[in-house]
């Protein structure tokens, strides 16, 4: 009954030529992907969204002026008597019926003559549509970096690099502060045979000198002297020599736990070992040292897995070498043969005596001997030409050495 009221309002508004209160207006709108948007105007123009692509729709507000014949509005023009006709078309039931297109047209059939009506085929189910969005790439870029953000995130980026600028140059006064103070500080700890501040101050050193990307003979010298100090203050605390000995019994034959009793001891740290050089034959680029004294029966056959080092010898007719290292493996003879014990020294830790400080502090006396202060002398000036010498360890022909020599098993791993 309602309803009925509505309709009696909206006619009697449209025939006084007015706008019926609280009338819903339809709209359809053809969007760019095909799409038709419906909806109800409103007082207002709106945004409408396609349901296919989302794309934003315009559309416009109801029109509160009179019809004309190229605009379509609620509000009826003309005479009274033109209105009267719109009106009463809109009671009349047939009209309604024609306006809704819902009469069924008779047709003739082809096979039987006779005019039948055609009903139109209702589905009971429906596949549903499915639409992918659409999305605007050029317009959603448009959106996202405006002007004023570009703006933004240019500032950023001026400030962030001109803090981290300032903070590097910082850390590079810093590092040259550090560097220039430690050559004072290393000569005072080396006179005084401190070794062990002398390993933080040169510590601090290097870490500055990577800071400043040093690679000069100075830097080699400095790097090579750290590596020096730590082997002094990590030097074993047994003698190798005397463990040697101490796996042989009265008969002069090794005892059942000779290779473990060994390997405990070179376990224990650092040697320092002064001796002559000389290359293995054969096809693995390793030198060979000759042990101060030989134990009981059988020798000692030292292996050092650094092709490096041949540079140091070709520089001179004699292969005396004072180093410090420690012991990568140990491998013991079998009991009653003649083979040598074999003994793999640790690339890695391998470092070159320099100073007659680090000398006197494990007992060499370098003025009572002379020719051990030529070799120091010799060593030192190999370190600071040598521009390959402190990536020794890590060199390709230094590490296929310390392969093969793991390979051919020549000892068990420490």
């Amino acid at each position: 009954m309602a309803v009925f009221f509505q309709n009696l309002i909206r006619l009697k508004a449209r025939l006084e030529g007015e706008a019926p209160a609280n009338s819903e207006v339809p709209f359809e709108v053809r969007c760019e992907c095909g799409e038709t948007v419906r909806g109800i105007r409103r007082s207002s123009w709106i945004d409408a969204e396609c349901a296919r692509c989302g794309q934003s729709v315009f559309v416009l507000p109801a029109n509160p002026y009179p019809a004309t014949p190229s605009v379509s509005s609620e509000v009826l023009g003309g005479s009274f008597a033109e209105r009267l006709k719109a009106v009463v078309a809109e009671l009349l039931p047939a009209r309604r019926r024609a306006a809704t297109g819902d009469e069924q047209k008779p047709t003739k059939s082809a096979e039987s003559g006779r005019a039948t009506t055609e009903v139109p085929v209702r589905r009971l189910w429906a596949l549903p549509e499915i639409h992918l969005p659409r999305i605007d790439i050029r317009t959603l870029l448009a959106r996202t970096f405006t002007p004023f953000r570009l703006l933004m995130l240019a500032m950023v980026a001026v400030v962030g690099l001109t803090i981290y600028w300032m903070t590097w140059q910082q850390r590079l006064e810093a590092a040259q502060q550090t560097w220039l103070k430690a050559g004072e500080e290393i000569e005072q700890f080396l006179s005084v045979s401190d070794m062990v501040n002398l390993e933080a101050t040169l510590l601090k050193a290097i870490d500055a000198g990577y800071t400043l990307g040093r690679q000069d003979p100075e830097w080699r010298l400095r790097l090579n002297l750290l590596r020096e100090t730590a082997a002094v203050n990590s030097m074993a605390t047994s003698d190798l020599l005397t463990a040697f000995h101490q796996v042989y019994d009265d008969s002069n034959r090794l005892v059942d736990d000779a290779e473990e009793r060994v390997r405990e001891v070179a376990e224990s740290g650092t040697f320092v070992f002064d001796s002559w050089l000389r290359t293995k034959a054969g096809d693995r680029p390793v030198l060979l040292m000759q042990f101060p004294a030989t134990p009981g029966r059988h020798a000692v056959e030292v292996e050092i897995p650094l092709p490096g080092l041949a540079a140091l010898l070709e520089q001179t007719q004699e292969n005396r070498v004072l180093f410090a290292a420690r012991i990568q493996s140990v491998k013991a003879p079998a009991m009653q043969s003649r083979q040598p014990w074999q003994i793999i020294i640790a690339p890695d830790s391998f470092v070159l005596m320099t100073t007659p400080e680090h000398c006197e502090t494990i007992g060499l006396d370098t003025e009572e001997e002379s020719d051990l202060a030529l070799v120091l002398s010799r060593q030192k000036d190999f370190v600071q030409s040598s521009e390959t010498w402190e990536h020794r360890a890590t060199e390709p022909a230094t590490r296929a050495a310390k392969q093969t020599a793991a390979e051919a098993g020549t000892g068990a791993g420490i």
